[in-house]
């Protein structure tokens, strides 16, 4: 049995998801239905909220079968790199999403080991399924942490104000004017956007 520290704790986490990402993960799915795929979420962090505007699907050295999947780690990390990069330092790593062709929207044993595994190096990471068949696929996300660190949501608290979650996390306007500016070729590196944050 590993260490009290190395107990994953994961619950269901609500994020927010471009509409691009959804439909450009279905379309991943659907391509090696009923094999798995999956890839990797990119966004950035606010406060408590995971925002995913864009996603790496496996990589070209990636195994696929009918219940699991291997991601090519080595094409994902320079892919998250080039992104990092290209983003002026904004866009990060949020976790893993994969897809269960003609499953259930469910971790698995295997990946709730994976999200450990995970969790090890990486701050609160996500674990996005979208399971379904054909036309019809529907996403749910957990977030991992290691028992003992203190990485989460106050739960009761979110409960309360269940009315807060149906709006966008406060200065995601902001945040994304500060993103269109970063990409802006006309703009200096260094450059603040917004009046406080610099690219």
């Amino acid at each position: 049995m590993p260490a009290p520290s190395q107990m994953l704790r994961s619950r269901p986490v609500i994020v927010w998801l471009s509409s691009h990402v959804l439909r450009l993960m279905c379309r991943h799915a659907r391509e090696l239905s009923p094999l798995e795929n999956g890839g990797i979420l990119l966004g950035w962090r606010s406060g408590e909220y995971h925002i995913v505007v864009d996603l790496r699907g496996p990589g070209p050295r990636a195994i696929h079968g009918r219940q699991s999947f291997i991601p090519d780690h080595a094409w994902q990390v320079s892919e998250i790199n080039r992104a990092f990069e290209a983003s002026c330092g904004d866009l990060d790593y949020l976790g893993d999403w994969h897809s269960h062709p003609d499953g259930i929207a469910k971790m698995s044993d295997l990946d709730s080991a994976t999200l450990l595994r995970i969790a090890r190096r990486v701050n609160a990471p996500l674990m996005l399924i979208v399971a379904g068949s054909g036309a019809d696929w529907s996403p749910q996300c957990w977030k991992g942490q290691l028992a003992g660190r203190d990485f989460g949501v106050d739960w009761s608290q979110r409960r309360r104000n269940s009315k807060s979650l149906t709006r966008p996390p406060p200065g995601l306007a902001r945040a994304q004017s500060c993103r269109r500016a970063c990409n802006d070729p006309g703009r200096a590196r260094g450059q603040a956007c917004g009046g406080s944050q610099a690219c």
